[in-house]
């Protein structure tokens, strides 16, 4: 079994080389950030696609002139940090690779593009199946007014959306890493089913407090990545 042995990367010289990476980072990402801030009005039709694939009628609005302008900054900014994050990341592997073991280079590989891979499904999970569901949810439940919705509101809650799509597949990766180190074994897991279960369920209660419906279906993803997890585990060994 590959086991990470990293006290060398914390040396003065290999943290010399990871602040120059995050110094050159900031500037690419403000650069990205000021490019994607322009090219706004092309990208904003396939953000606000969700919403207007609900309500073909029904435009978002806005309540002072400098709310558009602020919704614009920071939804560029979001956008210019999910895309350029990936590429802090290869930099940093490579500022550090060289103090590394050949195996130790190839676990942080697989790490990383298992990592990037459950990440893209969050994301196409959240914009083309989530998004929707808690559209109609909170429409339905607003369908007796009249629903002027402001365009920060639904814009940052479909960031959220995506971002929280994006945190929950990692939990296969989480869990196939404990499971690599020995902390869950398959003989602790058949022992303890319904505990896990339990824990699954108690997550579910966190996510989703009012929705017995989202519980269980939660309890059962939940279950699922734990499954998939045994599978990551043998391809990290």
């Amino acid at each position: 079994m590959t086991k990470l042995n990293l006290p060398k990367i914390f040396e003065y010289e290999i943290l010399t080389r990871i602040r120059r990476e995050l110094i050159i980072y900031l500037l690419f990402l403000f650069a990205s950030w000021f490019a994607i801030f322009f090219l706004f009005p092309k990208i904003f039709p396939y953000l606000l696609f969700p919403y207007f694939h609900l309500l073909h009628e029904k435009s978002l609005v806005f309540i002072s002139l400098e709310e558009a302008l602020f919704v614009v900054l920071r939804a560029s900014f979001y956008l210019a940090l999910s895309l350029t994050l990936p590429i802090l990341i290869i930099r940093l592997f490579q500022a550090i690779s060289g103090e590394l073991y050949e195996y130790e280079k190839s676990l942080l590989k697989k790490i990383f593009f298992i990592s990037i891979f459950l990440a893209i499904l969050g994301i196409i999970l959240g914009y083309f199946f989530l998004t929707p569901f808690f559209l109609k949810i909170f429409l339905y439940f607003g369908k007796n007014f009249e629903n002027n919705l402001r365009l920060s509101a639904f814009l940052f809650f479909f960031l959220k959306v995506i971002l929280f799509s994006i945190i929950i597949f990692q939990i296969p990766l989480i869990f196939a890493l404990l499971i690599k180190e020995n902390i869950i074994t398959v003989n602790l897991y058949k022992r303890k089913k319904l505990y896990f279960l339990g824990g699954f369920y108690f997550l579910s209660l966190l996510f989703s407090p009012m929705d017995f419906f989202g519980q269980i279906l939660l309890t059962l993803t939940f279950y699922l990545f734990f499954r998939i997890s045994f599978l990551i585990a043998r391809f990290l060994r």
